[in-house]
Protein backbone atom coordinates (compact mmCIF):
# COMPACT_ATOMS: atom_id res chain seq x y z
CA UNK A 1 0.00 0.00 0.00
CA UNK A 2 2.77 2.80 0.56
CA UNK A 3 4.60 2.06 -2.26
CA UNK A 4 1.26 2.34 -4.29
CA UNK A 5 0.72 5.48 -2.24
CA UNK A 6 4.17 6.80 -3.22
CA UNK A 7 4.22 5.90 -6.65
CA UNK A 8 0.50 8.12 -6.83
CA UNK A 9 2.09 11.06 -5.42
CA UNK A 10 5.58 10.95 -7.49
CA UNK A 11 2.70 11.20 -10.48
CA UNK A 12 0.61 13.89 -8.85
CA UNK A 13 4.17 15.80 -8.45
CA UNK A 14 5.83 15.57 -11.69
CA UNK A 15 2.18 16.57 -13.05
CA UNK A 16 1.78 19.81 -10.88
CA UNK A 17 5.47 20.39 -11.20
CA UNK A 18 5.23 20.75 -15.44
CA UNK A 19 1.73 23.03 -15.14
CA UNK A 20 4.07 25.20 -12.93
CA UNK A 21 6.37 25.37 -15.81
CA UNK A 22 4.00 25.35 -18.43
CA UNK A 23 2.02 27.81 -17.23
CA UNK A 24 4.31 30.90 -17.54
CA UNK A 25 2.91 31.91 -21.37
CA UNK A 26 -0.71 31.14 -20.41
CA UNK A 27 -3.65 33.38 -19.09
CA UNK A 28 -5.21 32.45 -15.74
CA UNK A 29 -8.62 31.15 -16.01
CA UNK A 30 -11.34 33.22 -14.20
CA UNK A 31 -12.22 30.99 -12.04
CA UNK A 32 -9.92 28.08 -10.82
CA UNK A 33 -11.86 24.75 -10.06
CA UNK A 34 -11.31 23.34 -6.52
CA UNK A 35 -10.06 20.41 -8.15
CA UNK A 36 -6.83 22.29 -9.66
CA UNK A 37 -3.43 23.41 -8.52
CA UNK A 38 -3.35 26.97 -10.61
CA UNK A 39 -0.22 28.56 -11.17
CA UNK A 40 -0.71 32.72 -12.29
CA UNK A 41 1.77 34.76 -13.73
CA UNK A 42 2.64 36.38 -10.57
CA UNK A 43 3.63 32.96 -8.76
CA UNK A 44 5.62 31.43 -12.06
CA UNK A 45 9.13 31.10 -12.47
CA UNK A 46 11.89 30.77 -9.27
CA UNK A 47 10.10 33.50 -6.89
CA UNK A 48 13.13 35.75 -7.18
CA UNK A 49 10.74 38.97 -6.23
CA UNK A 50 9.50 37.31 -3.36
CA UNK A 51 11.32 37.48 0.53
CA UNK A 52 11.64 34.04 1.69
CA UNK A 53 8.95 32.96 4.40
CA UNK A 54 8.47 29.98 6.37
CA UNK A 55 5.10 28.54 7.14
CA UNK A 56 4.18 25.95 9.81
CA UNK A 57 1.27 23.88 9.73
CA UNK A 58 -0.10 21.11 12.64
CA UNK A 59 -1.93 17.90 11.93
CA UNK A 60 -2.57 14.42 13.03
CA UNK A 61 0.01 12.15 12.99
CA UNK A 62 -1.86 9.49 10.31
CA UNK A 63 -1.21 12.00 7.72
CA UNK A 64 2.71 12.41 8.84
CA UNK A 65 4.23 9.91 6.22
CA UNK A 66 2.27 11.73 3.68
CA UNK A 67 3.59 15.16 4.19
CA UNK A 68 6.98 14.81 2.48
CA UNK A 69 5.66 14.57 -0.79
CA UNK A 70 3.54 17.33 -0.81
CA UNK A 71 5.85 19.83 0.65
CA UNK A 72 8.29 18.75 -1.72
CA UNK A 73 5.61 19.58 -4.84
CA UNK A 74 4.33 22.59 -2.75
CA UNK A 75 7.94 24.05 -2.40
CA UNK A 76 8.60 23.57 -5.64
CA UNK A 77 5.62 25.51 -7.31
CA UNK A 78 6.18 28.52 -4.39
CA UNK A 79 10.08 28.21 -4.08
CA UNK A 80 9.84 31.09 -1.60
CA UNK A 81 7.82 29.54 0.75
CA UNK A 82 9.15 27.15 3.14
CA UNK A 83 6.46 24.95 4.89
CA UNK A 84 7.20 22.80 8.41
CA UNK A 85 4.80 20.65 9.28
CA UNK A 86 4.56 19.36 13.07
CA UNK A 87 2.14 16.30 13.43
CA UNK A 88 0.01 15.41 16.86
CA UNK A 89 -1.30 12.64 18.56
CA UNK A 90 -5.15 11.82 18.54
CA UNK A 91 -5.42 12.32 22.49
CA UNK A 92 -5.56 16.19 23.85
CA UNK A 93 -5.32 17.33 20.18
CA UNK A 94 -8.24 19.43 19.99
CA UNK A 95 -7.30 21.11 23.87
CA UNK A 96 -3.89 21.59 22.44
CA UNK A 97 -5.19 23.52 19.41
CA UNK A 98 -7.35 25.65 21.72
CA UNK A 99 -4.59 26.57 24.08
CA UNK A 100 -2.34 27.85 21.12
CA UNK A 101 -5.20 29.88 19.21
CA UNK A 102 -5.20 31.45 22.50
CA UNK A 103 -2.31 32.39 23.53
CA UNK A 104 -0.90 33.10 19.96
CA UNK A 105 1.52 30.60 19.40
CA UNK A 106 -0.35 28.70 17.12
CA UNK A 107 1.29 27.38 13.64
CA UNK A 108 0.57 29.51 10.59
CA UNK A 109 -2.51 26.60 9.01
CA UNK A 110 -4.45 24.39 11.54
CA UNK A 111 -5.40 21.06 9.91
CA UNK A 112 -9.02 20.61 12.15
CA UNK A 113 -12.07 18.69 12.14
CA UNK A 114 -15.19 19.73 10.81
CA UNK A 115 -16.33 20.53 14.05
CA UNK A 116 -13.76 22.49 15.71
CA UNK A 117 -13.45 24.55 12.62
CA UNK A 118 -16.84 25.81 14.08
CA UNK A 119 -15.66 26.17 16.98
CA UNK A 120 -12.38 28.23 16.52
CA UNK A 121 -14.20 30.61 14.16
CA UNK A 122 -17.12 31.32 16.54
CA UNK A 123 -14.19 32.41 19.09
CA UNK A 124 -12.50 34.49 16.34
CA UNK A 125 -9.75 32.22 16.41
CA UNK A 126 -9.21 31.94 12.72
CA UNK A 127 -8.99 33.79 9.87
CA UNK A 128 -11.52 34.49 7.72
CA UNK A 129 -10.73 33.32 4.17
CA UNK A 130 -12.84 34.92 1.93
CA UNK A 131 -10.54 37.56 0.64
CA UNK A 132 -7.88 34.99 -0.32
CA UNK A 133 -10.54 32.70 -2.33
CA UNK A 134 -11.64 35.50 -4.06
CA UNK A 135 -7.76 37.03 -4.64
CA UNK A 136 -7.01 33.58 -6.36
CA UNK A 137 -9.97 32.90 -8.21
CA UNK A 138 -10.66 29.44 -6.27
CA UNK A 139 -14.54 28.25 -6.86
CA UNK A 140 -15.98 26.76 -3.22
CA UNK A 141 -18.54 25.09 -5.43
CA UNK A 142 -17.03 22.54 -6.18
CA UNK A 143 -16.03 20.97 -2.49
CA UNK A 144 -18.50 18.76 -0.15
CA UNK A 145 -21.44 21.41 0.46
CA UNK A 146 -21.83 20.33 3.91
CA UNK A 147 -18.19 20.95 4.84
CA UNK A 148 -18.62 24.34 3.56
CA UNK A 149 -21.67 24.95 5.59
CA UNK A 150 -20.22 23.57 8.54
CA UNK A 151 -16.67 26.16 7.99
CA UNK A 152 -19.05 28.92 7.34
CA UNK A 153 -20.10 31.52 10.32
CA UNK A 154 -21.85 34.74 9.80
CA UNK A 155 -21.26 34.91 6.28
CA UNK A 156 -17.95 33.92 6.30
CA UNK A 157 -15.73 30.99 5.10
CA UNK A 158 -13.06 29.43 7.85
CA UNK A 159 -12.16 26.19 6.56
CA UNK A 160 -11.92 24.64 3.39
CA UNK A 161 -12.15 21.03 3.54
CA UNK A 162 -9.40 18.74 2.12
CA UNK A 163 -10.65 15.55 3.42
CA UNK A 164 -14.82 14.15 3.64
CA UNK A 165 -16.38 10.82 5.12
CA UNK A 166 -18.84 9.45 6.88
CA UNK A 167 -19.97 6.28 8.83
CA UNK A 168 -20.83 3.16 6.97
CA UNK A 169 -21.12 -0.54 8.78
CA UNK A 170 -18.23 -2.70 8.14
CA UNK A 171 -19.23 -6.55 8.79
CA UNK A 172 -17.62 -10.04 7.99
CA UNK A 173 -19.42 -11.53 5.15
CA UNK A 174 -18.21 -15.13 6.34
CA UNK A 175 -19.28 -14.61 10.17
CA UNK A 176 -22.37 -13.34 9.12
CA UNK A 177 -22.67 -16.31 6.44
CA UNK A 178 -21.99 -18.89 9.40
CA UNK A 179 -24.76 -17.19 11.35
CA UNK A 180 -27.42 -17.78 8.20
CA UNK A 181 -27.21 -14.64 6.79
CA UNK A 182 -26.17 -13.45 3.63
CA UNK A 183 -27.36 -10.01 3.55
CA UNK A 184 -26.00 -7.12 5.84
CA UNK A 185 -28.13 -5.62 8.13
CA UNK A 186 -30.86 -2.96 6.78
CA UNK A 187 -32.56 -1.84 10.39
CA UNK A 188 -30.77 -1.52 13.93
CA UNK A 189 -33.28 -4.48 14.42
CA UNK A 190 -31.50 -6.62 11.51
CA UNK A 191 -28.27 -5.48 13.47
CA UNK A 192 -29.40 -6.50 16.92
CA UNK A 193 -30.64 -10.50 15.36
CA UNK A 194 -27.88 -10.56 13.54
CA UNK A 195 -25.24 -9.60 16.12
CA UNK A 196 -27.06 -11.89 18.60
CA UNK A 197 -26.23 -15.02 16.51
CA UNK A 198 -23.01 -14.25 15.52
CA UNK A 199 -22.08 -13.75 19.43
CA UNK A 200 -20.56 -17.23 20.64
CA UNK A 201 -17.46 -18.59 22.26
CA UNK A 202 -14.74 -16.00 21.70
CA UNK A 203 -16.77 -14.10 18.95
CA UNK A 204 -18.74 -10.93 19.13
CA UNK A 205 -21.76 -9.90 17.17
CA UNK A 206 -21.00 -5.98 17.23
CA UNK A 207 -17.83 -3.76 17.98
CA UNK A 208 -19.41 -0.84 20.14
CA UNK A 209 -17.34 2.06 21.45
CA UNK A 210 -16.75 2.44 25.54
CA UNK A 211 -14.03 5.14 25.04
CA UNK A 212 -12.74 8.07 22.76
CA UNK A 213 -14.64 10.92 22.96
CA UNK A 214 -15.00 11.39 18.85
CA UNK A 215 -15.95 7.78 18.28
CA UNK A 216 -18.51 7.29 21.11
CA UNK A 217 -20.09 10.51 20.41
CA UNK A 218 -20.26 10.00 16.22
CA UNK A 219 -21.56 6.65 16.45
CA UNK A 220 -24.44 7.81 18.97
CA UNK A 221 -25.22 10.62 16.91
CA UNK A 222 -25.41 8.94 13.62
CA UNK A 223 -27.77 5.79 15.40
CA UNK A 224 -29.89 9.24 16.42
CA UNK A 225 -30.12 10.50 13.18
CA UNK A 226 -30.45 7.21 11.49
CA UNK A 227 -33.64 6.60 13.88
CA UNK A 228 -35.37 9.93 13.08
CA UNK A 229 -33.67 12.04 15.48
CA UNK A 230 -31.13 14.80 16.36
CA UNK A 231 -29.10 16.50 18.89
CA UNK A 232 -30.81 19.91 18.61
CA UNK A 233 -33.86 21.51 17.89
CA UNK A 234 -33.95 22.21 13.78
CA UNK A 235 -33.20 26.34 14.72
CA UNK A 236 -30.23 25.09 17.12
CA UNK A 237 -31.18 26.73 20.07
CA UNK A 238 -32.12 24.10 22.18
CA UNK A 239 -31.30 20.06 23.14
CA UNK A 240 -32.92 17.44 21.51
CA UNK A 241 -32.11 14.96 23.67
CA UNK A 242 -34.93 14.74 25.38
CA UNK A 243 -36.88 13.43 22.52
CA UNK A 244 -38.03 9.92 21.95
CA UNK A 245 -35.69 9.05 19.04
CA UNK A 246 -33.00 10.23 21.62
CA UNK A 247 -33.89 8.01 24.38
CA UNK A 248 -34.33 4.59 21.74
CA UNK A 249 -30.57 5.59 20.29
CA UNK A 250 -29.39 5.71 23.49
CA UNK A 251 -30.84 2.29 24.80
CA UNK A 252 -30.28 1.13 21.99
CA UNK A 253 -26.11 1.80 22.39
CA UNK A 254 -26.50 0.50 25.79
CA UNK A 255 -28.18 -2.34 24.70
CA UNK A 256 -25.33 -3.30 21.76
CA UNK A 257 -22.92 -4.32 25.18
CA UNK A 258 -24.13 -7.48 25.08
CA UNK A 259 -22.95 -8.23 21.68
CA UNK A 260 -19.58 -6.55 22.10
CA UNK A 261 -16.65 -7.66 23.08
CA UNK A 262 -15.82 -7.65 27.14
CA UNK A 263 -13.23 -4.85 26.45
CA UNK A 264 -16.15 -2.64 25.29
CA UNK A 265 -15.43 0.53 28.07
CA UNK A 266 -12.10 0.73 27.25
CA UNK A 267 -12.56 0.19 23.03
CA UNK A 268 -11.95 2.78 20.94
CA UNK A 269 -12.89 2.24 17.24
CA UNK A 270 -8.89 1.54 17.08
CA UNK A 271 -9.23 -1.51 19.39
CA UNK A 272 -12.63 -2.27 17.80
CA UNK A 273 -10.82 -2.19 14.09
CA UNK A 274 -8.08 -4.45 15.45
CA UNK A 275 -10.60 -7.11 16.41
CA UNK A 276 -12.30 -6.96 13.16
CA UNK A 277 -9.46 -7.66 11.14
CA UNK A 278 -8.55 -10.69 13.43
CA UNK A 279 -11.99 -11.92 12.56
CA UNK A 280 -12.90 -11.48 16.56
CA UNK A 281 -16.09 -8.75 15.46
CA UNK A 282 -18.62 -9.15 12.87
CA UNK A 283 -20.12 -5.87 12.20
CA UNK A 284 -19.00 -1.90 13.80
CA UNK A 285 -19.56 1.38 12.33
CA UNK A 286 -16.75 3.24 10.81
CA UNK A 287 -15.20 5.07 7.41
CA UNK A 288 -13.05 4.16 4.60
CA UNK A 289 -10.30 5.14 6.79
CA UNK A 290 -9.70 1.87 8.58
CA UNK A 291 -9.95 -0.25 4.73
CA UNK A 292 -6.72 -0.10 3.81
CA UNK A 293 -5.56 -1.20 7.97
CA UNK A 294 -7.80 -3.87 7.65
CA UNK A 295 -6.66 -5.49 4.63
CA UNK A 296 -3.17 -4.61 5.14
CA UNK A 297 -3.59 -6.94 9.06
CA UNK A 298 -5.59 -9.59 7.15
CA UNK A 299 -5.62 -9.65 3.54
CA UNK A 300 -7.57 -12.95 3.76
CA UNK A 301 -10.43 -11.25 5.72
CA UNK A 302 -13.72 -11.45 3.94
CA UNK A 303 -15.37 -8.04 4.30
CA UNK A 304 -17.67 -5.44 3.13
CA UNK A 305 -19.11 -2.14 3.60
CA UNK A 306 -22.86 -1.60 3.90
CA UNK A 307 -24.97 1.71 4.70
CA UNK A 308 -26.03 2.80 7.83
CA UNK A 309 -29.14 0.84 9.30
CA UNK A 310 -32.55 2.93 10.03
CA UNK A 311 -35.39 2.42 12.09
CA UNK A 312 -39.02 4.07 12.86
CA UNK A 313 -39.31 4.10 8.70
CA UNK A 314 -36.72 6.88 8.64
CA UNK A 315 -34.83 8.65 6.24
CA UNK A 316 -30.91 7.53 6.57
CA UNK A 317 -28.69 10.42 7.56
CA UNK A 318 -24.88 10.09 9.20
CA UNK A 319 -22.78 12.95 9.85
CA UNK A 320 -20.39 14.47 7.30
CA UNK A 321 -17.17 13.99 9.11
CA UNK A 322 -14.07 14.90 7.45
CA UNK A 323 -11.08 17.76 8.29
CA UNK A 324 -10.61 21.23 6.96
CA UNK A 325 -7.79 23.47 6.89
CA UNK A 326 -7.76 26.77 8.06
CA UNK A 327 -5.41 29.75 8.77
CA UNK A 328 -4.64 31.19 13.03
CA UNK A 329 -5.79 34.38 13.35
CA UNK A 330 -2.64 34.93 14.74
CA UNK A 331 -0.22 33.79 11.94
CA UNK A 332 2.18 36.66 10.77
CA UNK A 333 2.44 34.79 7.15
CA UNK A 334 -1.56 34.62 6.19
CA UNK A 335 -0.76 35.64 2.19
CA UNK A 336 1.82 32.52 2.36
CA UNK A 337 -0.30 30.32 4.48
CA UNK A 338 -3.25 31.03 1.96
CA UNK A 339 -1.04 29.30 -0.68
CA UNK A 340 -0.51 26.52 1.31
CA UNK A 341 -4.95 26.30 2.04
CA UNK A 342 -5.40 26.54 -1.63
CA UNK A 343 -2.51 23.64 -2.32
CA UNK A 344 -3.54 21.37 -0.06
CA UNK A 345 -7.07 21.31 -0.51
CA UNK A 346 -7.04 21.04 -4.58
CA UNK A 347 -8.28 17.84 -5.65
CA UNK A 348 -5.05 16.02 -6.96
CA UNK A 349 -3.15 16.97 -4.10
CA UNK A 350 -5.82 15.91 -1.34
CA UNK A 351 -6.76 12.98 -3.09
CA UNK A 352 -2.97 11.70 -2.43
CA UNK A 353 -2.60 13.13 1.11
CA UNK A 354 -6.49 11.78 2.83
CA UNK A 355 -6.97 8.62 3.75
CA UNK A 356 -10.95 8.61 2.76
CA UNK A 357 -12.06 11.21 0.26
CA UNK A 358 -11.07 14.48 -0.97
CA UNK A 359 -12.95 18.20 -0.07
CA UNK A 360 -14.65 17.68 -3.63
CA UNK A 361 -16.23 13.83 -2.55
CA UNK A 362 -13.28 11.92 -4.87
CA UNK A 363 -11.86 8.71 -3.41
CA UNK A 364 -8.35 9.21 -2.15
CA UNK A 365 -5.87 7.65 -4.34
CA UNK A 366 -4.85 4.39 -1.98
CA UNK A 367 -8.40 3.19 -2.73
CA UNK A 368 -8.12 2.86 -6.70
CA UNK A 369 -7.96 -0.99 -7.20
CA UNK A 370 -10.24 -1.72 -3.91
CA UNK A 371 -13.35 -3.85 -4.61
CA UNK A 372 -16.65 -2.18 -5.26
CA UNK A 373 -18.21 -3.87 -2.59
CA UNK A 374 -16.01 -1.95 0.13
CA UNK A 375 -16.32 1.55 -2.17
CA UNK A 376 -19.90 1.78 -3.42
CA UNK A 377 -21.47 2.25 0.20
CA UNK A 378 -19.03 4.93 1.16
CA UNK A 379 -18.98 6.67 -1.57
CA UNK A 380 -23.30 6.49 -1.84
CA UNK A 381 -23.29 7.37 1.59
CA UNK A 382 -21.80 11.08 1.47
CA UNK A 383 -25.29 11.58 0.16
CA UNK A 384 -26.82 10.96 3.15
CA UNK A 385 -24.02 12.97 5.57
CA UNK A 386 -24.89 16.33 7.14
CA UNK A 387 -23.08 18.08 9.11
CA UNK A 388 -22.90 18.63 12.85
CA UNK A 389 -24.14 21.80 13.92
CA UNK A 390 -23.02 25.21 13.61
CA UNK A 391 -23.01 25.85 17.23
CA UNK A 392 -19.63 27.12 19.04
CA UNK A 393 -20.33 24.98 22.03
CA UNK A 394 -20.74 21.73 19.50
CA UNK A 395 -17.29 20.06 20.96
CA UNK A 396 -18.45 20.69 24.69
CA UNK A 397 -21.91 19.52 23.62
CA UNK A 398 -20.00 15.65 22.51
CA UNK A 399 -18.33 15.82 25.31
CA UNK A 400 -21.39 15.59 26.96
CA UNK A 401 -22.75 12.73 24.90
CA UNK A 402 -19.55 10.98 25.53
CA UNK A 403 -19.78 11.23 29.03
CA UNK A 404 -23.12 9.95 29.71
CA UNK A 405 -23.52 7.29 27.12
CA UNK A 406 -19.98 6.39 29.19
CA UNK A 407 -22.32 6.16 32.53
CA UNK A 408 -25.14 4.37 30.73
CA UNK A 409 -22.59 1.96 29.59
CA UNK A 410 -20.61 1.04 33.07
CA UNK A 411 -24.07 1.06 34.61
CA UNK A 412 -24.12 3.82 36.67
CA UNK A 413 -26.86 5.06 35.35
CA UNK A 414 -29.54 3.71 32.96
CA UNK A 415 -29.55 4.87 29.73
CA UNK A 416 -32.61 6.82 29.13
CA UNK A 417 -31.33 8.99 32.76
CA UNK A 418 -28.38 9.55 31.17
CA UNK A 419 -29.44 11.10 27.74
CA UNK A 420 -32.38 12.89 30.28
CA UNK A 421 -29.43 14.52 32.05
CA UNK A 422 -27.37 15.30 28.80
CA UNK A 423 -29.92 17.01 27.55
CA UNK A 424 -30.18 19.33 30.76
CA UNK A 425 -26.20 19.92 29.95
CA UNK A 426 -26.40 20.44 26.88
CA UNK A 427 -28.64 23.44 27.45
CA UNK A 428 -27.00 24.96 29.67
CA UNK A 429 -24.10 24.77 27.15
CA UNK A 430 -26.54 26.56 24.92
CA UNK A 431 -27.04 29.44 27.42
CA UNK A 432 -23.70 30.60 27.85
Amino acid sequence: MKKMLSAGLSAVLAVSMLAGCGSKTETPATTAAAGEVKTTAAEAGDGENQEPVTITFWDGNWNEDAFGPVKQAFEEKYPWITVEGEFQVDNGMSDKYTLALKNGTAPDVVACALDWITTFGNAGLLEPLDEYLAKDNIDTGNYVQGAIDASTIDGSLYGIPFRSETYVLFYNVDMLKEAGFTEPPKTWDDVLEIAAACTKDDKAGYGICGANYGNVSFQYITMLRCLGGDILTDDNKASALDTEAAIQAAELYDQLKQYAPASYLENSNVENRTLFASGKVAMYLTGIYDAETIAEANPDLNFACAMVPTGNDSERKTILGGWSVGISECSKNKEAAAKFVEFLTSTEIASMYTNTFTGTGEPAARFADYDASIMDANKEALQYAKALPAVGAIVPIRQTIFDNIQLALAGSEDAKTAILDASDKVNELLAQ
